[in-house]
This record gives structure tokens, C-alpha cells and sequence, in this order.
């Protein structure tokens, strides 16, 4: 009987000592995981502020190649409706001249 009590107090104190080493180990794992969760949102908010840099940058170039194509587009099209009025001024211009220099006006 001595010996069925010391046999179960002995594992009473390996499962102890097992429980010990456990919540040692636990303890260790989770301040790793917390050293490494904090290192990841370092990097992450490192990551972030770069790629948010990058996305403004890119999106300040492409508004300003669409600005200045749309400039030039303008351009093209003011020109063109310019001309085409000149175009149609000429005769009037052609009619007012010569009544000038023909003494009719």
C-alpha cells in the first residue's frame, strides 16, 4: 500500500514539475509572440507609409499626364475652331478691303 501511495505521490510531482515546465515554456512562446508581433507591426506600418508614398506619387504623374494631355487636346481643338472661323472670315475681310480700296464704302 506504501507503495501504490509513493508511486502516486511521485507522479503527483512529475506531473507537477510537467505542468511547471509547460507554463514556463507558455510563458517564454508568448513573449516571442509578442516581441514578433510587435517587429511585424513596425514593418507593416513601414510598409504601409512606402506604399503609400509610391501610390501618391504615381497618382500626382498619371493626374499630370492626364492634365496635360487634355491641355494639349484643348489646344488642338481651339486651334482647329480658330482656323476654321478665319476660314470663314476671309470672305468678309476679301469684300470689306476691296469696297475700301475701291472707294464704295
Amino acid at each position: 500500500m506504501n507503495e501504490i501511495i509513493k508511486s502516486i505521490t511521485e507522479a503527483e510531482e512529475k506531473a507537477a514539475e510537467i505542468k511547471a515546465g509547460a507554463l514556463q515554456k507558455s510563458a517564454e512562446i508568448a513573449a516571442a509572440a509578442e516581441v514578433r508581433a510587435e517587429e511585424i507591426a513596425r514593418k507593416c506600418e513601414t510598409d504601409c507609409k512606402l506604399f503609400r508614398e509610391n501610390q501618391l506619387k504615381k497618382a500626382e504623374r498619371d493626374a499630370q499626364a492626364n492634365y496635360d494631355k487634355a491641355l494639349a487636346d484643348k489646344r488642338a481643338e481651339a486651334k482647329a475652331y480658330a482656323d476654321a472661323l478665319i476660314k470663314k472670315t476671309d470672305g468678309a475681310v476679301n469684300e470689306i478691303v476691296r469696297r475700301i480700296t475701291r472707294g464704295s464704302c
